[in-house]
């Protein structure tokens, strides 16, 4: 490579290898699990759709890792955010809906001899998870995880997921379908608790019930799945009486409902637009 080549986060691993084929064997150094790359089908597969920084959480490592290592063909790295590198399956803890889902609610879908005969399994997958009743699971069985899927299916069909290494180069991927929120809350309003979808006026109009010193506030937006609602649950043990706990979420969490409903909490939602909820319980 003749320029230097300025790469982000966000800088597909594909664009870094049509600059130089060379990277291939640099990113897949730095690694075990980005060996992968080196196998042509897997790299069909995976190199258009994933990032540097979803490339760095498939391998447990750092974006700094893979800047470092393709420093000397030439690319530049534009920045210092660094990827957690705590490994994917210490940062899961099996969920809830997937710990007490029945097994004729789980559809499994293994797609490495799709990706073995040359083609791409993705068509597939989203097939099979539209197919899916609200509230039940796809499992996507891979010999990798399949970082770009999760981030596709969270963002525009708003699901949760499980990763779960069932061995060296065996990955067992859960989606679960989410239920109809509106429906869950109507359901609730039948138990201890209160649910209620308020407005701007009707959300501010609680809020203020709570002085300042009363309201413990935090933000699970960039938490993954279960983390937002273990630090809630975790929050509402210790929230003293009288006072209020303030979330910021990216979604109306319905499990979470759900865990509340026999408890006697009141709930405010305001949806202010997509990724940004507001949420009070108190």
């Amino acid at each position: 490579m003749d320029t230097a080549f300025v790469i982000t986060d966000q800088t597909r691993i594909s664009a870094i290898i049509d600059v130089d084929k060379n990277c291939i064997e640099a990113i897949a150094s730095v690694a075990q699990p980005l060996r992968r790359l080196k196998n042509p089908i897997l790299r069909k597969v995976m190199a258009s759709r994933v990032t540097l920084a979803e490339a760095a959480k498939m391998g447990n490592c750092s974006v700094m890792d893979i800047a470092k290592a393709l420093a000397p063909l030439g690319f530049i790295y534009e920045g210092i955010k660094v990827v957690n590198n705590t490994p994917v399956e210490q940062q899961n803890i099996k969920p809830v809906w997937l710990t007490n889902a029945a097994i004729n609610t789980i559809t499994y879908l293994d797609v490495r001899p799709t990706i073995a005969a040359g083609n791409d399994p993705l068509q597939d997958i989203i097939r099979s998870y539209k197919s899916l009743e609200s509230g039940q699971i796809l499992c996507v069985i891979n010999s990798f995880i399949p970082t770009p899927l999760i981030r596709l299916l969270e963002k525009n069909q708003h699901t949760e997921s499980y990763v779960e290494e069932v061995q060296y180069d065996v990955y067992n991927t859960y989606f679960l379908k989410p239920q109809d929120h509106k429906h869950i809350v109507e359901k609730l309003q039948s138990g201890n608790g209160q649910v209620y979808r308020d407005d701007t006026t009707a959300f501010e109009r609680v809020l203020v019930r709570f002085s300042e010193d009363k309201r413990r506030v935090i933000d699970v937006r960039h938490m993954e799945m279960p983390m937002p609602m273990q630090t809630i649950l975790a929050e509402l043990k210790t929230l003293p009486k009288g006072h209020v706990l303030y979330v910021h979420h990216k979604r109306v969490p319905v499990y979470l409902l759900e865990e509340l409903a026999d408890q006697s909490y009141e709930i405010h939602i305001l949806t202010i637009e997509e990724g940004n909820v507001k949420m009070m319980i108190f």
